[in-house]
């Protein structure tokens, strides 16, 4: 017998917010496409023909599988879910709008433990010991270089401290070696990592529960590092507290409405390659390195399963807006509380996938104002780790868009005269590309116009439409830019 989420405002459930995706006109259901390289490939090539806001896709029919298992991407790639997923009701139309709400709303939430329920749709399957199979579900090979199919990608995984009462959800691949056996990678530095280290130093078995099919707001949590717990970070964004049941074999804490939960251990001296995997820069970077796995142990899982997925790949992919969102607002944080002045906007563009390419807009005040953004900007949490470049611009310039941005790269920028380098800048757990090491060098970019000539007006003015005309333009003929343009071949 199914069980319903609805009448609980925690139990955040991944059918619902389908529903509200489908009336807002943003979700594509296919059916008959692959799991072997189709699924993921298809979704890449929708996210790089459709930049403004690609649909959330629903893969049913699967061949191979039972009618209604089905796979689910690009959970959070528009504005308007990912608004949707975090309670922000009204974004505007601009990526900044979406930024400052969530900055407002992150600031002000208050932290809502979860709470223990002994019911819930993940328990309508349970499956344990020899039958476990995490195949029985269709796991993408997600790319067509990738070594095996990767089952945990828009994931959510659960881990508890191994001394108190502190759990982390976190985001990681899991590579699939057989029925039972599946990868984990986690870099030593992150939570995830840590909390792993303690168990293995100790040589105990460390529990693990891996959601592989959740709503997207634990997906959220878990791929934007929180500096607080990611449970109660939810239920603080809802304004409830989260519906969770403890798991029959780890006894950590499953979202009630799960769609596929699978409970492990890691244990020990057990080790197995693990890598390469189509990366969030756009590369199979990774090396193959011998890591720590799970075996799966029990199976929890929905009638009709919905399998959550991410392929990663060359920008834009369906991560970058999340990781832009997240990234974006703990830079403009930590530039605030250090106390620096002026700024007016921060993104990370599209091309950067999220974490590389940084723009920042400013309201000059003194000479050097945009150089001191510059370094604060390259210490701070949204930067430090991958990033390489860093361009400061004015505010007639937007930070979230492409042209506007290289326009001013290309005439507010005197090559070396205005650019400035931190060497062996951290790439975090990811190899540079280029070096092949876990460090680049950080490009700091002034593209502002000279302080001496703005102040003196001497820099020449730019060509645009004023703002009245544009009003009483748009006004009078606002339907011309509604119009399909042509094309040619």
């Amino acid at each position: 017998m199914k069980q319903e989420c609805k009448n609980s405002p925690g139990a955040l459930d991944l059918r619902d917010w389908l529903r509200c995706v489908q009336d807002i006109g943003e979700l594509t259901e296919l059916e008959g496409v692959h799991w072997d390289k189709e699924m993921g490939s298809l979704t890449q090539l929708v996210h790089e023909q459709i930049l403004d806001a690609p649909p959330a896709l629903l893969f049913s029919r699967i061949p191979g599988y039972p009618d209604n298992f089905r796979t689910l991407y690009g959970m959070l790639s528009s504005p308007k879910r990912l608004a949707m997923t975090l309670g922000i009701s009204d974004p505007g139309n601009h990526r900044l709008d979406l930024l400052r709400a969530f900055r407002k709303k992150l600031n002000s939430v208050q932290l809502i433990p979860p709470q223990a329920v002994t019911h819930g749709p993940v328990l309508e399957n349970i499956v344990r010991g020899e039958k476990v199979d995490v195949l029985k579900f269709p796991v993408p090979k997600h790319h067509e270089n990738d070594p095996a199919r990767f089952i945990g990608t828009g994931c959510a995984v659960i881990l508890k401290h191994p001394d108190q009462e502190l759990y982390n959800v976190g985001t990681y691949r899991s590579m699939v070696y057989n029925e039972r056996e599946i990868g984990l990678e986690m870099n030593p530095g992150n939570d995830g990592g840590k909390i792993q280290r303690l168990y293995l130093e100790r040589n105990q078995p460390m529990p693990v529960v891996i959601c592989v099919g959740q709503h997207p707001l634990f997906y959220f949590v878990g791929a934007t590092p929180q500096p607080r717990p990611e449970f109660e970070v939810a239920g603080g964004l809802i304004g409830a507290p989260v519906d969770v049941i403890r798991g029959p074999t780890t006894g950590l804490p499953i979202p009630a409405c799960a769609e596929i939960a699978l409970e492990g251990f890691v244990h020990p001296q057990k080790i197995k390659p693990e890598g390469p995997f189509g990366e969030w820069m756009g590369y199979y970077a990774s090396e193959i390195v011998d890591r720590p796995y799970v075996t799966v142990e029990t199976i929890l899982h929905r009638d009709d399963p919905i399998l959550t997925c991410s392929a990663q790949h060359t920008p834009p992919d369906e991560t970058y807006l999340l990781h832009a969102l997240g990234n974006s607002a703990k830079v403009w944080t930590d530039l605030e509380a250090l106390g620096v002045r002026g700024i007016q906007g921060v993104w990370q563009i599209e091309g950067g996938s999220g974490k590389k390419f940084l723009v920042l807009s400013i309201e000059q005040a003194f000479e050097g104002h945009a150089r001191q953004v510059l370094h604060a900007a390259a210490a701070s949490r949204g930067a430090l780790f991958g990033g390489k470049w860093i361009v400061v611009v004015d505010t007639d310039i937007d930070p979230t868009n492409v042209i506007e941005v290289m326009w001013a790269l290309s005439s507010r920028v005197n090559a070396l005269d205005d650019m400035d380098f931190v060497r062996v800048a951290p790439t975090g757990s990811i190899i540079d590309p280029l070096t092949g090491q876990y460090h680049n060098t950080r490009i700091l970019v002034d593209a502002t116009v000279p302080y001496a000539r703005k102040i003196a007006g001497t820099f020449p003015k730019a060509v645009k439409v004023s703002d009245d005309l544009k009003r009483s333009l748009m006004n009078r003929w606002g339907d011309l830019f509604n119009r399909p343009s042509s094309t040619k071949g």
